[in-house]
């Protein structure tokens, strides 16, 4: 019985859907944004774009951060994921001319700046992670606070 039933069996391959966070340009999307809104002069270490996605992955983690910003830095603070899915949206967005790669640091070139200027335009495109990071601004995390932070873990 065992063996007529195995016979009978096939498979179909589908298509399965990739989850947003996982597609390169929705990562494309946050760096642009990390860069732009949350990081001096529009360029940051690869730890801090690291940490920042992280942060903006889930609202769990968003609000881990805002109290260790609020604690003014001095709260425990565990230990952020680094993903695969940053560095693959970093190698695209360099080779798509939206970001330059120097001095160990990654900074928006003009077309990432205007990408940027088309996802502000609409409202509703990454509504909680342009809140998130125009509230911590500019100086708000300094590639200083991503280097004390990580030497805690190395």
């Amino acid at each position: 019985m065992a063996t007529s039933f195995i016979r009978h069996l096939s498979f179909t391959k589908r298509n399965i859907a990739i989850p947003a966070d996982y597609r390169p340009l929705y990562k494309i999307g946050h760096v642009v944004l990390i860069l732009f809104l949350a990081c001096r002069s529009n360029k940051a270490s690869l730890m801090k774009l690291h940490f920042l996605c992280w942060a903006i992955k889930s609202q769990r983690n968003l609000l881990q951060v805002q109290q260790w910003i609020k604690n003014d830095f001095k709260s425990d603070f565990h230990i952020w994921g680094v993903e695969p899915t940053v560095n693959r949206a970093l190698i695209y967005a360099v080779a798509e001319g939206l970001i330059d790669l120097n001095d160990g640091g990654y900074s928006l070139t003009d077309n990432g700046i205007a990408l940027y200027k088309l996802m502000k335009k609409d409202k509703e495109l990454f509504k909680d992670e342009k809140v998130f990071l125009e509230k911590i601004g500019k100086n708000g995390i300094s590639e200083q606070r991503i280097r004390d932070l990580s030497s805690k873990f190395l």
